[in-house]
């Protein structure tokens, strides 16, 4: 009896979970809605629910994708689905996938004209594929969730005419925007909103004509110039390093546990600390290793007394024309720019968030950079550098033929970023069209951004087989200056790596604390296997190195203080002018 009783419930189970798997097809939502359903009014087993909706959503964005492949050379789909003005979209598209493929899943009418577009385009299969499967995964999973909750508590309630009246409402409304020719106005609004609103006025700083990077170990020995995990989405990518956090913060029974690395300073360095205090902790000893800088407060005053007062300090410090202007409460190099003159001082100053501090920083003139990561353990009478990461500016090279602009497209490396060096992103200042438009001299190296992170297209290469005595014992004591510092990473500028090993010819432009993550793990010729490993190794010295000294007294920050602290930075990072 027991098996007849199971063997038809098996069956329906399979028949719906076709039925779901052919729906999404038709439209996502209404698929979920139906997942939903059959979960809630027939005891459809989560399991039975939830597959054939994933799969058949990554299978329709496959499918979608296929059909903008073969509008490339079938003339009846290409007049149905592909519009004149498809061309205007293409390079956002390219280097704002993720972004673009999120946007549509949670926007009606983008979906379908989004993933032909794609295949029209020519992404990379295998890129979209990856996106599509990890985004696919995360969107349906929250909203069947939701859907089989609201479903329990709401709709069950109100019986099956519920449940009919929005299934008929979705398919009513895929029915409405599919198949619409070309790119709908919805898609092309939305992309216009995202184009950058600032008039690109501020003159691009160019560096001298070189071929090389000065002082610098050769690129050479490079396999390959974009590592895996760069073209893995951030929000992605560190999903693992989340749940691990979350995992350590289980385990050591407190979330902000990191604060109490560095429990002088505000989060432990984590985010939204300010910078500027950090440099002031250095002991006094150690301050002639630091590019000198001043504080300055943006106050709510027209732009011409702020800029009258800022004149003002920069000439108490004896700063001259080029220096640098970044944010104190900053991240990633968001909101760094180098001001090269007086005019360009005012317009920072104009753009620049009322009520926020800015730090003016004398240009150290060394091309090298590296980030220096170091560790003491509380209670340990000497530190040790756990790594040095050599970070290269972004760049191309001239070959006497192509445009700047050309060369950027064509670049493995510039071109994840071009985005960024067109002019096409309000959070930096790109090239004006008459630099896109010359033609570097064959072998000439143009400089595509000044500062050097890997946001901005920063290469990173591990240098931790270059760490002798001298620098060790020369960043012990300038981290042991600092009053309970335990974690964290000093970036730099170096003369050469020969004087750099002495521990000599350096100058300190930042110090990061327990949000410094393992940099050389980005090294392109460093496994994603090995980056993760990496990444998790630094992230539980730091959950112990907290707890070392939450057993000294020092107690973690609390919860709402520590995301109000980020939630100021992010805050801020969106109202500062674009870096360059």
């Amino acid at each position: 009896m027991l098996l007849q009783h199971i063997y038809p419930s098996i069956s329906l189970w399979i028949k719906e979970a076709v039925a779901i798997f052919f729906l999404t097809f038709l439209h996502e939502d209404a698929a979920i809605i139906a997942a939903a359903f059959a979960k809630v009014e027939h005891g459809l087993p989560l399991f039975y629910a939830y597959l054939p909706l994933y799969f058949g959503i990554v299978s329709g964005d496959i499918v979608i994708y296929g059909m903008g492949r073969l509008a490339q050379t079938n003339g009846w789909l290409r007049s149905k689905i592909i519009g004149p003005k498809v061309e205007k979209v293409k390079s956002w598209i390219e280097n704002n996938l993720v972004r673009m493929l999120i946007l549509c899943r949670i926007t009606p009418g983008l979906l379908f004209p989004t993933f032909v577009a794609c295949g029209w385009f020519k992404i990379s299969f295998w890129r979209f594929t990856i996106v599509s499967i990890l985004t696919g995964a995360i969107y349906s999973s929250i909203v069947l969730t939701l859907v089989i909750i609201f479903g329990d508590l709401v709709l069950y309630n109100l019986g099956y005419w519920a449940w009919g009246i929005l299934v008929a409402v979705a398919i009513l409304f895929a029915f409405r925007n599919f198949f619409r020719k070309g790119f709908n106005k919805n898609i092309e609004a939305t992309i216009e909103n995202q184009q950058p609103g600032i008039i690109r006025s501020l003159k691009r700083h160019l560096p001298d004509m070189k071929k090389k990077f000065n002082g610098m170990p050769s690129l050479d020995d490079l396999r390959k110039f974009v590592s895996t995990a760069e073209k893995i989405p951030n929000n992605i990518l560190y999903i693992p390093v989340g749940l691990r956090w979350l995992l350590l913060s289980l385990k050591y029974r407190s979330l902000t546990l990191p604060s109490a690395a560095n429990p002088m300073i505000e989060t432990g360095g984590f985010m939204g600390e300010s910078k500027a205090s950090v440099l002031d902790m250095v002991g006094p000893e150690q301050r002639n290793w630091l590019a000198d800088y001043v504080l300055f407060h943006r106050d709510d005053f027209s732009t011409d007394k702020n800029f009258q007062n800022a004149i003002e300090i920069i000439k108490t410090k004896n700063f001259n024309f080029p220096l640098v202007a970044k944010p104190d409460i900053g991240w990633n190099g968001y909101g760094v720019r180098i001001i090269e003159n007086e005019p360009q001082l005012w317009q920072y100053l104009d753009i620049f968030p009322a009520g926020a501090n800015i730090i003016f920083q004398e240009l150290v003139n060394y091309d090298g950079e590296a980030g220096i990561f170091y560790i003491r353990m509380p209670g340990e009478p000497k530190g040790k550098i756990y790594s040095i990461t050599l970070r290269y500016f972004p760049y191309v090279k001239g070959d006497g033929k192509s445009t700047l602009r050309q060369l950027i497209e064509n670049d493995e490396r510039s071109k994840l970023r071009a985005h960024l060096y067109m002019g096409s992103n309000p959070k930096h200042t790109g090239f004006s069209n008459e630099e896109l438009r010359k033609i570097p001299e064959d072998g000439e190296m143009i400089r595509l951004a000044f500062i050097g992170s890997l946001r901005a297209g920063g290469l990173y290469r591990n240098g931790t087989h270059l760490v002798t005595t001298e620098i060790e014992e020369r960043f012990d004591r300038i981290a042991r200056s600092i009053p309970e510092f335990y974690y964290g990473r000093f970036d730099i500028r170096f003369e050469s790596i020969e004087f750099l090993q002495k521990g000599e010819r350096f100058k300190i432009i930042e110090i990061n604390g327990a949000g410094a993550e393992a940099i050389q793990a980005w090294d392109p010729n460093v496994s994603l296997i090995k980056l993760y490993r990496e990444f998790f190794r630094a992230q539980s010295l730091l959950f112990k190195i907290g707890n070392m000294n939450r057993k000294r007294g020092y107690k973690p920050m609390p919860v709402k203080d520590f995301i109000r602290a980020i939630k100021k930075q992010n805050q801020l990072i969106d109202a500062y002018p674009p870096a360059c």
